[in-house]
């Protein structure tokens, strides 16, 4: 007869065993201990996580996955800032301006779905190291360019870096239990605003005083640190089953149980049939059980993305406006020109001030979707963070003070922000392991195709008129508040499926 500490490996299910060796050493609590156990000779990775609960593993990945968000929102901050304070410096016209963000919208584009594939299929953890290095490498040699080509050249490399930011927010998502998972990784997107708002201030001590080219140096720094931490970050054991690798599996599970101070489920680690299983695969999301799926979330990612970069890029352009009408009341009351020279420096300390209010505007909104995401579904909450966007931004059009237009665009800051970041809690949810990283990779590609055109409706097009973008951005909303809606699946509640067919996991 085999012993308990054999491994039992079949193709359907695939079983491994729990190690009960494993609950006498000093990292476990008694059995005996008042809890609910798993009353069952077999259980799954998502079973264990939820009997695991949050934890101090989860905080401690909440810190190392919401720096790695940090730094992508200070990659993505600084397009707002980095195009007006480097025109003059080479004699930049408005299309060659908006080429600097076009260039990572580029980069971004062309990556996603690569990243997602590279993901599914060689691991989360090869993936966030390659993004947080290459992207932070590019990230110092676009500090270093001596020409305006190689900025653009080195900002699409960082584009195509950045491209794997949302797998990051994938490997986090399969250590959380189901309960806590829309909370968990909305508390992690507050790292996103802090990141914005640090980019902000970053820029406003810097380049009076230094310039640019420090500023872009100092924003790769958090990027090298997530790279340092890469020995902390296990591999996910949803990603290690649905490859058959069950004593990974089971060696992930331990170490957050012994960081938890919590059993395991008694019984053996089950999971899908290895051998029908094939990962990584961009058709399967164009199969009938996810096909609408599929199509409605790519066009959610793209009303959430573009809305929002758009948000971003137009906030300064509005402050840079003459119209007349769009805030620029405060503007003219200073006398300033608008010659090269003045230009060079067009932001003021006041105008950073204004575009750190309205980037705070992130906050509230994930505090928005913290609260009711779990309690009235992903699906609603969609819908009305994004039908609130395309109100706010409608009323944009109307002639105001510059405070008013601060106060409008914070909280169109707030809304599109919160409806953004429930997006990736939805797509974790509603693709199976085996194409999750691929179906979050696909999504946010399509958003990147769209955002190509944004720096030209909100840098270059404002120029004939700021109605054309606003009007745009207020449109756009509407359109992801109908998709989101019509989402065929309310995933709160409900355990992450491993394979297409499965019932969950």
């Amino acid at each position: 007869m085999m012993s308990q500490e054999t491994i039992l490996m079949t193709h359907s299910p695939t079983v491994v065993s729990d190690y009960d060796t494993f609950a006498n050493t000093k990292h476990q609590l008694p059995y005996n201990k008042v809890e609910d156990v798993i009353d069952s000779e077999t259980f799954t990775v998502q079973q264990a996580i939820d009997k695991l609960g949050f934890g101090r593993y989860q905080i401690k990945m909440t810190m190392l996955a919401g720096l790695c968000y940090m730094a992508d929102s200070m990659e993505i901050m600084m397009l707002s800032i980095l195009s007006p304070a480097i025109k003059c410096t080479f004699n930049l016209s408005g299309t060659q301006e908006a080429l600097l963000a076009t260039a990572v919208f580029l980069g971004m584009g062309v990556m996603a779905s690569a990243w997602g594939i590279l993901s599914d299929k060689y691991g989360r953890r090869v993936t966030l190291l390659l993004f947080a290095v290459l992207t932070g490498y590019f990230g110092l040699l676009s500090a270093l360019s001596p020409v305006y080509e190689w900025i653009l050249v080195n900002r699409f490399l960082v584009g195509c870096g950045l491209a794997a930011t949302p797998q990051s927010m994938t490997y986090y998502s399969e250590f959380l239990p189901k309960k806590s998972r829309a909370t968990s990784v909305m508390t992690i997107a507050l790292m996103w605003a802090a990141g914005s708002c640090l980019e902000v201030l970053l820029a406003l001590l810097v380049i009076p005083s230094l310039g640019w080219r420090w500023l872009l140096a100092f924003s790769s720094v958090p990027l090298f640190i997530f790279a340092a931490t890469y020995k902390l970050l296990p591999e996910s054991p949803h990603y290690l089953v649905a490859h058959g690798q069950y004593q990974q599996a089971m060696e992930s599970l331990k170490r957050v149980a012994a960081s938890n101070g919590r059993d395991l489920p008694r019984g053996k680690l089950t999971g899908p049939d290895i051998q029908k299983i094939d990962s990584g695969r961009l058709r399967d999301l164009f199969l009938p059980p996810y096909f609408k799926t599929t199509v409605l979330v790519s066009l959610v990612w793209f009303s959430c993305n573009v809305s929002y970069y758009g948000t971003a890029l137009l906030t300064t352009a509005l402050f840079e406006n003459d119209d007349g009408c769009h805030g620029y009341d405060s503007a003219s009351a200073t006398g300033q020109d608008n010659t090269c020279t003045s230009f060079c420096q067009s932001m003021t300390s006041s105008d950073y001030i204004d575009l750190l209010i309205t980037t705070a505007g992130d906050v509230p909104g994930i505090l928005l979707a913290i609260l009711f995401l779990s309690k009235v579904g992903r699906k609603k909450v969609l819908c009305l963070l994004l039908l609130m966007y395309s109100v706010v931004m409608a009323l944009c059009n109307i002639c105001a003070p510059r405070m008013v237009l601060v106060v409008m665009l914070f909280v169109a800051r707030a809304v599109i922000n919160g409806a953004g970041q429930a997006t990736y809690v939805y797509t974790a949810e509603v693709f199976p392991t085996c194409v999750r990283a691929t179906g979050t990779g696909w999504c946010s590609a399509v958003a990147r195709v769209g955002i190509l055109a944004t720096p030209f409706l909100a840098q270059v097009l404002i120029q004939k008129s700021a109605y054309i973008p606003i009007s745009a951005y207020a449109v756009l909303g509407l359109v992801g508040a109908v998709a989101a809606i019509s989402l065929p699946v309310e995933t709160r509640d409900q355990d992450m499926k491993t394979t297409i067919d499965d019932k969950g996991t």
